[in-house]
């Protein structure tokens, strides 16, 4: 006898001897003792599958069969087996069928079977009232249970329940699947005509017509394949094409899968892609370098907006010119093997520290990377100031202090979207933008401006201009220190306060050749600009205490 055919009847005989010792505590007579004839009850059902359509019960070798386990109701309910753990076989199944004692003059336990027919109709017509009864079904290979729930090729079990005497049929539900393991292989076509196979392509299985199917979908592994748990019926199966790629098979196909069909694996669907031409890209990578106070250099890191341009010594490709991004880089794709030159077009007030032009060989589909670093050699292109504070009472009035933590922003104007950087005043109220910090943002850019503009906060009364465009010069003298912006604000007066008399400095307009009302967001340096004139002689001519004390609605004399 073999370990399996041991274990099963170990446990046959465990379960008998258990249901026989809760006999002996109840008191229950066994078969063959004198007792009247018990009432009966009849207990049906249908097999349906997950379409709730009959299954079939004569398809299958052997015939599926439900069975009828039944203890009677003078045992403890708390007491009955847990039928799940204890009979997982149809061998203990139909062990304890031929060994079960129970007649309808008895109390033993009943196992009785009833065959399922073809139109997945069952009946138990008499079975023993009042007994506790447990229905369980084996299901065929490749089956798992809807209702009750059960694992696939398992045996599904309804739990007990106490069925007493009725004039009518207990109906009891056994609720079906067969599941298919569809196997769908990728195969990748490579350009020398080699195959490999496919991974990580997506695979979906759609159910046509079939509202109770769910959609499948996987992702094929590294060995080409991806296996989909199917229901019987019609599936459209389809891969997903990824660019570039052509179908070599049609990329998707219909298969039917008939419930009745015999267990096991079913034939595979192939799907095969052929690769892809491949193209090369050259990266180019743009970088400057400064010199320290030390005399040593600096990496300033990326720059942006510098010309790049590609060409073919053989001339199979117009050239082509590119501006390098915010990070510094440009990248030309879509290229074929062949012999590359790329070039820069070398800015004023930079030394080449890299060969211009340089030469690139694409034998195959790399990629390739090209360094382009250049040394500033013009002055300092930086931008620094002060933001000021002009009290109206004591002690700070009359006096100019600065403001810390003020937020200056510098803009490289024109950008769309803007490049900008910005900073913070310090504890003294000076700011400054380095010129490795507009270097690093790529702002840096002789004869490019700037607008560097103040921080706006409520109950501040700006006294300059609250944004100023600085002009780097082109080219950069090698003396050139950077530009200076200050920004003074005053402070909404408390209340009750006397409002100092700034001096306008103007008679009238008519003692004046040309005379200006200031407006908000002017300056003394921008009004003298716009008139041809400069900030000391309007200073002079009135008479101002301090060319940055001047507000809006105040007229000025311009000549």
């Amino acid at each position: 006898m073999s370990i399996k055919q041991n274990r099963m009847v170990t446990l046959m005989v465990a379960l008998i001897a258990a249901l026989t010792m809760l006999v002996t505590m109840t008191g229950v007579s066994f078969a063959g003792e004198s007792k009247p004839t018990r009432s009966t009850v009849c207990v049906d059902g249908y097999v349906i599958n997950h379409r709730e359509q009959p299954v079939d019960g004569t398809q299958f070798d052997p015939q599926l069969k439900v069975y009828a386990f039944g203890v009677p109701a003078s045992f403890d309910e708390a007491s009955l087996p847990d039928l799940v753990a204890d009979i997982q076989s149809i061998d203990t199944l139909e062990a304890l069928a031929a060994q079960a004692t129970g007649d309808l003059t008895g109390e033993s336990f009943v196992v009785k079977r009833a065959p399922v027919a073809s139109n997945g109709y069952w009946e138990f017509s008499k079975l023993p009232a009042d007994f506790y009864y447990a229905f369980a079904m084996q299901l065929p290979m490749d089956w798992d249970g809807i209702v009750p729930e059960a694992p696939r090729n398992g045996i599904a079990w309804t739990g007990w329940a106490k069925l007493n005497e009725s004039s009518d049929c207990y109906d009891v539900l056994f609720k079906i699947r067969r599941l298919f393991d569809v196997t769908v292989i990728k195969w990748e076509e490579l350009m020398d005509g080699t195959v490999q196979p496919g991974e990580g392509w997506t695979i979906n299985a759609l159910p046509q017509g079939d509202p109770w199917a769910i959609n499948q979908s996987g992702t094929t592994d590294n060995h080409g394949t991806v296996v989909l748990t199917m229901t019987p019926g019609k599936w459209l199966i389809k891969e997903t094409i990824q660019s570039g790629w052509t179908p070599v098979t049609p990329p998707q196909v219909y298969l039917t899968l008939n419930q009745y069909a015999p267990p096991g694996a079913t034939d595979p669907v192939v799907f095969k892609n052929r690769q892809p031409p491949c193209y090369a890209t050259i990266t180019v990578e743009k970088n400057g370098l400064g010199t320290n106070a030390n005399g040593g250099t600096e990496w300033l890191g990326p720059l942006a907006g510098w010309k790049i341009t590609l060409s073919r010594p053989d001339g199979k490709i117009y050239p082509v010119t590119m501006t390098t991004d915010g990070s510094g880089k440009v990248t030309f794709k879509n290229l074929i093997p062949g012999v590359y030159s790329v070039k820069e077009a070398v800015q004023a007030g930079w030394k080449p520290l890299s060969d211009n032009p340089q030469t690139v060989v694409i034998r195959d589909c790399e990629n390739a990377r090209v360094l382009f670093e250049n040394l500033e050699v013009a002055g300092k292109l930086q931008i620094s100031g002060t933001k000021y504070f002009r009290a109206w009472v004591p002690p700070y009035q009359g006096q100019t202090v600065g403001l810390s933590g003020w937020g200056i922003t510098a803009t490289l104007k024109g950008t769309n979207p803007p490049v900008y950087v910005t900073t913070h005043t310090n504890a003294l109220g000076n700011y400054m933008f380095s010129q490795a910090t507009l270097q690093a943002h790529g702002m840096a850019i002789p004869g490019a401006t700037i607008t560097v503009c103040e921080e706006q906060r409520d109950h501040w009364i700006p006294v300059s201009a609250t944004c100023v465009d600085v002009m780097f010069p082109y080219p950069v003298p090698p003396n050139y220190t950077g530009a200076k912006v200050n920004f003074t604000n005053m402070q909404d007066p408390p209340p009750g306060a006397a409002v100092p008399t700034v001096s306008s400095g103007a008679a009238s307009s008519a003692g004046c050749a040309q005379a200006y009302t200031v407006r908000r967001g002017d300056n003394l340096s921008s009004i003298a600009v716009a008139n041809g004139a400069s900030v000391s002689a309007l200073t002079q001519l009135n008479g101002l205490a301090n060319p940055n004390m001047i507000r809006a609605g105040q007229t000025l004399c311009i000549r």
